[in-house]
């Protein structure tokens, strides 16, 4: 049965490596699992049960980065990684002083105070099924599905 795709967070060589679906209609963290024998991506995933709030704060994560990848050119908003290194070093508010206050650094922030929380959450929940996973459609996670297998 395919199974709902929330978010591609990372792909390589069009493997999808982890991101937000559904598994038995529930949403799950999911992350691939690499061969250090094989030396390569497999098609076995680690899914992670999200509560409601985490799934929400999950699917806000990802709907920023498709509002960043389509504004990222007007905007001057660094990409979240980048953003992320910033405020490691330095506040919000000395970011927002050295760049000029703007709508677009408080989505900026509110998205790397979001990212702190679930990568939280994620750190403290530890995944609960091993699964083969074959994905379907857009890699983007526009209308992208999975089927579970064993």
């Amino acid at each position: 049965m395919k199974e709902k795709v929330y978010s591609v967070d990372n792909y390589l060589d069009m493997t999808i490596i982890e991101g937000i679906a559904d598994f038995s209609g529930q949403p799950y963290y999911y992350a691939n699992i690499f061969s250090e024998k094989e030396d390569d991506w497999t098609d076995e995933y680690l899914l992670t049960p999200l509560s409601e709030d985490i799934f929400k704060l999950g699917k806000e994560i990802w709907n920023y980065w498709l509002y960043w990848l389509d504004t990222s050119n007007e905007t001057k908003i660094p990409h979240s990684v980048e953003y992320a290194k910033e405020r490691k070093i330095k506040s919000f508010e000395s970011l927002n002083i050295i760049n000029g206050s703007s709508e677009e650094w408080v989505k900026a922030e509110k998205n790397y105070q979001n990212q702190l929380v679930f990568d939280n959450y994620l750190k403290l929940n530890t995944p609960r099924i091993k699964v083969k996973g074959i994905f379907s459609g857009k890699i983007d996670g526009t209308e992208t599905f999975v089927e579970w297998g064993d």
